[in-house]
């Protein structure tokens, strides 16, 4: 899955039970020449190919810095981390610390840790993610306000 690099404008929708992240995928024009570039824009009326993925028990999101530029500052820079492409961390800390977080409780159970995974999108303007048990990715021609509004639908389902 490559999404557009220079304009993906991701969205993350979610409540207490269901995470979505929406951004736009890479379009591969066939008569590109490398003269010129396309612009994008969130409300563009035509389709554009978007890529809807939902996160399975979700229990931790975080979406922001860094961007692109200064995304060799992240604590994971040089321990395979890469832009422009989804990753899952093993052995993250991040599941480490809400784990030891959440021990605290008298219903912990430390096997319901084993399935969860920290998954990383370095975006161009930001930087996503969440510690779930796995996504699931849907792809398709729609408009942002479209898809929106569906992943609101089931939110409130």
């Amino acid at each position: 899955m490559q999404w557009d690099t220079g304009a993906p404008f991701p969205y993350l929708l979610q409540n207490d039970y269901r995470t979505f992240l929406v951004f736009f995928l890479r379009d591969v024009d066939p008569e590109w020449d490398g003269t010129y570039v396309n612009i994008r824009h969130a409300d563009d009326p035509s389709p554009g190919n978007l890529a809807v993925v939902e996160f399975k028990r979700c229990i931790c999101t975080r979406m922001g810095t860094p961007n692109d530029e200064v995304f060799h500052g992240h604590p994971l820079n040089g321990k395979g981390l890469r832009r422009y492409s989804p990753l899952r961390v093993k052995n993250s800390l991040w599941v480490k610390e809400l784990e030891a977080i959440n021990s605290i409780h008298e219903g912990y159970r430390p096997e319901s840790w084993r399935s969860l995974n920290h998954y990383i999108f370095g975006f161009h303007d930001c930087t996503f993610e969440c510690v779930a048990e796995s996504f699931l990715v849907e792809v398709g021609a729609t408009t942002i306000p479209e898809v929106l509004a569906e992943i609101c639908g089931k939110l409130v389902q």
